[in-house]
């Protein structure tokens, strides 16, 4: 009798012949195939992640093609799809909130089980926020709401973490040390005793001093009428609290 061989398939984040509503159609669509790990979407004319990221998200349903990662499609399952994913919504409008900064990050902490208060203690060092952490989030500047996202986006262990404009608003040191944080990640992701995670990265380049798993780039919407649009039930997720009036 021959023994039986398991066989483990490495889990996958993949998506086909995928084209967002109100983009032109054409033939073939955008696929890819990425095994767990920290890749970079070069996004050339600064337009083309408000555009998929919301498909990949599974926040805006795709004109064709599906996305699916771990095994969850963002279509069959949409639900169970977006409650694995933190994504990083720039576009959202920021209202005034009396909830404190420490509160907010309290709230992301009780939301992901893999939350790590001690990685959460070190980003807000790094990005300088202890000083900050006291203060109601309509007190907050633009670039500190954004480093506020980031540590986030950085301690949530989501297991797909999307992040947009990673830079923006940041001064030199805060863009230093996002650098050195997204490269420290990358260690953890490759390491094989821990659970598959995908962090995806939208910026007009690779950011410099860090290595990248993959490093791919959007596909182009030429004359698309506009961005796939977060629908209303969408808007409580949980990373919109930083920027939603009502989460």
């Amino acid at each position: 009798m021959h023994k039986q061989h398991e066989h483990h398939v490495q889990p996958e984040m993949a998506w086909t012949d995928l084209w967002p509503v109100n983009a032109p159609a054409r033939a073939t669509g955008w696929s890819e195939t990425l095994p767990p790990g920290l890749c970079v979407v070069v996004d050339d004319t600064g337009d083309e992640a408000a555009r998929w990221m919301p498909v990949l998200a599974g926040h805006a349903l795709p004109a064709h093609g599906q996305v699916r990662c771990a095994g969850v499609c963002s279509q069959e399952d949409p639900q169970a799809y977006t409650d694995q994913v933190y994504w990083h919504n720039p576009r959202q409008p920021l209202h005034d909130r009396e909830m404190s900064a420490q509160q907010w990050l309290q709230t992301m902490a009780s939301h992901w089980p893999s939350w790590s208060d001690a990685d959460c203690l070190q980003h807000c060092e790094g990005f300088a926020l202890q000083a900050h952490l006291s203060k109601p989030l309509w007190h907050l500047s633009t670039g500190s709401l954004r480093k506020l996202g980031l540590v986030a986006a950085l301690c949530s262990g989501a297991r797909l973490t999307l992040i947009e404009e990673p830079i923006a608003g940041l001064d030199s040191d805060g863009i230093h040390y996002l650098c050195q944080a997204l490269d420290a990640l990358e260690d953890r992701l490759a390491d094989p005793a821990q659970p598959p995670r995908w962090v995806l990265v939208a910026h007009w380049e690779p950011l410099p001093h860090v290595l990248w798993d993959e490093v791919l780039a959007f596909p182009l919407l030429p004359e698309a009428d506009s961005a796939p649009q977060a629908g209303p039930g969408d808007l409580h997720r949980q990373q919109n609290l930083l920027f939603d009036e009502n989460p």
